[in-house]
């Protein structure tokens, strides 16, 4: 993700070691458009059920920036904090192209998320790890984890303000007596450079009460798709968009060992009276006598 390895804090906590599978809650309706077409339709995060998207990453960041503009720090960084933190209070911070994204869980059965995403009738589709990451990295998106911890979140944005901030004062130091001028600009330049890395980074800061979802974030960032790319439905709250992902190829020949795609469905008055034909779903992936299905343990009420 944007050469990592420069930001160690941030490749541990958005990098462990990934579960051998991630788990997609949904409608019935949409794991049969999943199934047939081989694509996961990636959302808008504002159209999403976190009203902090994006947004709790820069508060985190504000702060951060007021810390360092103090009394014993250097003018340059004095000057990179302010700029920083008045250009977040004004808004300016976020403006980007908009993000798309698929939302896993490392949990395949989770009540919590029954609940929320897979009332009667849902489902949940597990898919092997390595599957979404090849598929990812052949299409140029990130697949990476959510952190929940308040101590993780100053720690990531706190390791990338100061990355920046060393750059800057390299490049300084570079460049030599310069015009005030010429600083403002360098300063204001790289606090841009640091807006746009955290608009990526900042889309895998969740708030904390949404800690048992153990979502990963499968993520098109700065896309620029044409209409024709994008996919419409209605929703709650008017028009919806989404981008698809290719999740398997159509000449993928099966899978007649593990790990391989499977469903849980879901609470139930009825449990099992949609095994069958869930089964001769994912037998469209899986091949003949290869689907893995099970009800879910949770109870129904």
């Amino acid at each position: 993700m944007r050469d990592i390895a420069r930001l160690p804090t941030a490749a541990q906590l958005l990098y462990p070691d990934p579960p051998p599978m991630l788990y997609h809650y949904t409608s019935a309706a949409a794991l049969i458009s999943i199934i047939d077409s081989r694509q996961l339709w990636a959302g808008l995060p504002v159209q999403m059920n976190d009203a902090e998207e994006q947004i709790r990453a820069f508060h985190w960041l504000e702060w951060i920036a007021r810390e360092h503009n103090s009394p014993d720090a250097t003018p340059v960084s004095e000057m990179f904090a302010k700029v920083v933190a008045e250009q977040i209070y004004a808004g300016h911070a976020h403006e980007g192209s908009a993000p798309y994204l698929v939302s896993f869980s490392a949990d395949g059965d989770s009540l919590s998320q029954w609940r929320a995403y897979g009332p009667r009738g849902g489902v949940c589709l597990g898919v092997p790890f390595e599957m979404i990451r090849t598929a990812a990295d052949r299409q140029g998106w990130y697949l990476a984890k959510c952190i929940y911890d308040e101590d993780d979140m100053h720690a990531l944005v706190s390791e990338l303000f100061e990355h920046h901030l060393g750059l800057l004062d390299t490049g300084l130091a570079a460049t030599g007596p310069v015009q005030a001028e010429t600083v403002a600009e360098m300063v204001a330049e790289r606090a841009q450079m640091l807006f746009s890395e955290l608009r990526l980074y900042g889309l895998f800061i969740k708030n904390p009460s949404f800690h048992a979802e153990m979502e990963w974030r499968l993520l098109k960032f700065d896309a620029e798709p044409d209409d024709g790319e994008l996919r419409f439905v209605p929703g709650t709250d008017g028009v919806r968009a989404f981008l698809p992902f290719r999740l398997l190829a159509d000449d993928h020949p099966g899978f007649p060992d593990h790990p391989r795609p499977s469903v849980h469905i879901g609470p139930s008055p009825l449990p099992g009276i949609a095994e069958y034909a869930t089964k001769r779903l994912l037998e469209r992936w899986t091949g003949p006598g290869n689907a893995d299905v099970w009800p879910t343990r949770s109870s129904f009420r």
